[in-house]
């Protein structure tokens, strides 16, 4: 009879995950800052594995491909792997626990919210993306990165951060409001491309870039989630799974449809827009949610002498 001890990098690597992760951290380059050496690239792997690793070891979250782009995120916001462990833990608790599941029925569903959306923004827009027969699957990258993965060029750390604060602050649907406002935002192209499955899918795959109007996209999703927030569309995002029909029943058409541009209470959309519309550098969320989370959440790590075997 022997035992022996595995050490808490080793227990990690035991995790039905970890092989995934592995081959999806070698696939960031593109994120991580320009200039490091071949030494600092290597350790910033390392270290971005046992930060993914440790914030789902232990529990029944199911890593997704995705969530390397918010973990890198975090982490070279705040440096320090407890601190970014413990925000990611407390993400996976308020935003992220739909994408972690076993299956993607959950996310399938979130994801359908952006078609009403956009009906409200523009409706012959909403008529012609159905008739391309799209799906929503062009929104899901958008949606489970937090559009880290998708912009084109160098992925701008600011822009991301940016993104990352906003997303942190608000609903765990606001991503879809994002998404809506975008694609109301490329209607004229959107409309120049045939009304073709492949053609038109393809385009919103390839239009995210770096000299977009990403404020302007913020306010408009931050309009529409005041406008429209997530309960009060729910049951009709609920219409469109597996539907492929272009109109809904009893819906109204023309002047009926309210237009993105109803007038709210300028009081409240004034303090709900405060300092989201300031386009920080420094990730003043991800900071104040690292603070809080410092103080009253437990980071948890699978000690050295952890696991012993027996045999």
């Amino acid at each position: 009879m022997f035992c022996f001890m595995l050490s808490a990098d080793e227990e990690l690597r035991t995790h039905r995950d970890y092989n995934i992760v592995e081959l999806d951290v070698q696939r960031l380059l593109k994120r991580y800052p320009p200039d490091l050496s071949e030494e600092e690239r290597l350790n910033l792997e390392t270290s971005l594995k046992r930060i993914i690793m440790r914030t789902i070891f232990g529990t029944n979250y199911h890593y997704y491909q995705g969530f390397h782009d918010i973990a890198i995120t975090i982490h070279l916001v705040l440096v320090d792997e407890d601190l970014s462990v413990a925000v990611l833990k407390r993400l996976c608790q308020s935003h992220f626990h739909v994408f972690m599941m076993p299956t993607l029925v959950e996310t399938s569903e979130m994801l359908q919210f952006i078609y009403p959306l956009i009906d409200r923004c523009d409706p012959d827009l909403h008529d012609f993306l159905l008739r391309s027969n799209i799906g929503t699957m062009f929104a899901l990258p958008w949606l489970i990165t937090w559009y880290g993965h998708n912009i084109q060029e160098n992925v701008p750390y600011n822009l991301v951060v940016r993104l990352c604060d906003l997303f942190i602050a608000t609903d765990q649907h606001m991503p879809i409001y994002l998404g809506a406002a975008i694609v109301a935002s490329l209607t004229d192209q959107i409309f120049a491309q045939p009304e073709d499955q492949a053609e038109v899918h393809g385009f919103l795959n390839r239009c995210l870039n770096t000299s977009m109007a990403w404020e302007t996209l913020i306010n408009e999703a931050l309009d529409l989630y005041l406008q429209y927030p997530p309960a009060s569309i729910a049951s009709e995002a609920a219409t469109y799974r597996d539907r492929p029909d272009v109109d809904r029943p009893g819906k109204q058409r023309g002047g009926a449809t309210t237009s993105r541009t109803t007038k709210v209470n300028k009081a409240t959309q004034d303090n709900f827009k405060w300092w989201m519309t300031a386009g920080l550098v420094v990730s003043v969320a991800v900071v104040v949610l690292a603070v809080g989370v410092a103080k009253f959440y437990r980071v948890s790590l699978p000690a050295d002498e952890n696991k012993t075997s027996n045999s």
